[in-house]
């Protein structure tokens, strides 16, 4: 697992924070995160081999950053404050999407107390923070108690 601060550069970071907290951002409803855990909200920048939103290129930095080969999905979970409860997974891994040489980078849009839950660590929601590993890891998410929004950008990838 690698893990980096200040990922990409701060007039970005806060463009994505700006942006995808606006009102002109479409957010859309999804019943369980994984299975029967917790809703949420989400936006598809990118799935089924093509490009799924007209704010896809604020992704360009990252992807750049991170050196995408070929790209699985991306897409931004948007968590409410509130109760929840949340499922260990792996993205798309049951669905034989993700191949043995996928990754995982989740990419913190805002600070908060949630966070990113692994089986021997926890990685805290802070802005403009990224964490990147194998495809195959299950993990889980945490929601926050402190702010109203937790917005994460998750990235499957080879």
């Amino acid at each position: 697992m690698k893990i980096y601060k200040n990922f990409i550069d701060k007039a970005h970071c806060n463009k994505l924070n700006e942006v995808m907290l606006s009102l002109e951002f479409p957010w859309f409803y999804v019943k369980h995160q994984v299975s029967k855990d917790s809703s949420f909200m989400f936006h598809c920048f990118y799935r089924d081999h093509k490009i799924n939103s007209g704010f896809y290129d604020l992704m360009e930095p990252i992807l750049k950053k991170l050196n995408v080969e070929k790209i699985i999905s991306i897409r931004a979970n948007l968590c409410l404050k509130r109760a929840m409860k949340n499922e260990w997974h792996r993205d798309f891994y049951e669905r034989q999407i993700l191949t043995p040489k996928s990754k995982v980078a989740i990419y913190y849009v805002n600070t908060n107390n949630g966070y990113t839950a692994f089986k021997d660590k926890k990685i805290k929601s802070e802005k403009n923070k990224i964490i990147i590993f194998k495809g195959d890891v299950k993990h889980k998410a945490q929601y926050q108690t402190d702010t109203d929004t937790r917005v994460v950008i998750n990235f499957n990838y080879e």
